[in-house]
């Protein structure tokens, strides 16, 4: 193993692992930091770029330039801290953005005040042939993590500049009344009575598989749903007949189940999310309104729009006639 560099960064050639090496340390007295780590390169021209920029990161740190914390990698522990209000979901979501984004920035980004627009841009580049919507997933984490972190240290967000794109409608599996009753008539007893009580209240698959007898009380559910907001739904006769006997089950089950019956019934697979659909879009047919809709369903009225645009432009056809008789 050959070794080159300081005494402080080196590189070095591991020859079992056929692997470039570059280790650090160094120490800021006042205030106090170490700054300390090893990466490990295959090429050569890498390993010696990055050994570069150490070398003046290594510089910085003796002559206090560098604070506590700067690091892109503690900043990155410090924003996974923050992120622990979220549900176990969504930090997994933003865990899973966030080191795929710190990845693919270039090796020579030490400290955070490195970070620019380009290397978002970048990142969402090499997405391309994702759906908007994916690009969108990714990038909202992203400008969550460059907030948090431009607020703390009071320095420019990179992700500021950088707007959303624009989605295509969403392409949900909604059931029409005829696949409804069609599933209904083959349905054996357990599974119908977990689809019509899907179907009369909306529930998300987790909803449902986390009910309690608790959950129950005065003709209605209350439950945590996304986010950890609480809602409460009101069951109507229908749902109110199932309180008893319905028997809670986890999405992979629920999907496997109406898969089956959808495939004996002769239409297109559906999950949970399909009945889902169903009630919102039943209940907007019906003339319930939007922000009612947006209540029961557990979300925000303009995402009530962004689903169902195409039932809520038919449900407004002709509702300026009333003025006629004005």
């Amino acid at each position: 193993m050959g070794t080159f560099g300081s005494k402080m960064a080196n590189l070095s050639y591991l020859k079992k692992r056929k692997r470039w090496r570059v280790r650090w340390h160094a120490t800021c007295k006042n205030p106090r930091y170490i700054f300390s780590g090893s990466k490990n390169f295959i090429e050569k021209s890498q390993a010696v770029a990055f050994y570069a920029e150490i070398e003046l990161q290594e510089k910085l740190v003796r002559e206090g330039n560098v604070k506590p914390g700067e690091s892109m990698s503690d900043v990155t522990n410090d924003f996974y801290r923050h992120i622990t209000r979220h549900t176990i979901r969504t930090q997994q979501h933003y865990k899973f953005v966030i080191k795929r984004f710190v990845q693919s920035i270039p090796n020579s980004i030490i400290r955070i005040h490195q970070l620019r627009p380009a290397h978002i841009q970048e990142y969402l580049y090499r997405m391309a042939g994702k759906k908007n919507r994916t690009l969108n997933a990714h990038l909202t984490v992203i400008k969550s993590f460059c907030r948090y972190f431009s607020e703390r240290y009071n320095i420019d967000n990179p992700a500021s500049q950088i707007k959303l794109l624009k989605e295509d409608p969403p392409e949900n599996r909604c059931l029409t009344k005829d696949e409804y009753r069609k599933v209904l008539e083959i349905a054996g007893p357990l599974a119908k009575d977990r689809i019509v009580f899907l179907a009369h209240t909306g529930l998300r698959a987790s909803e449902f598989a986390s009910l309690k007898p608790s959950s129950f009380n005065n003709g209605c559910i209350t439950i945590t749903g996304k986010g950890r907001r609480r809602r409460t739904i009101p069951l109507n006769k229908t749902a109110r007949s199932l309180v008893r006997t319905i028997q809670p089950a986890s999405k992979n089950a629920l999907y496997l189940q109406f898969s089956r019956l959808a495939v004996k019934a002769g239409i297109p697979p559906f999950g949970p999310h399909a009945l889902r659909h169903y009630c919102a879009t039943q209940l907007l047919l019906n003339g319930v309104a939007a922000a009612t809709v947006s209540k029961i369903m557990g979300v925000s009225v303009r995402v009530i729009e962004k689903h169902y645009a195409h039932i809520l432009t038919s449900d407004i056809s002709n509702a300026t006639d009333v003025l006629d008789v004005l």
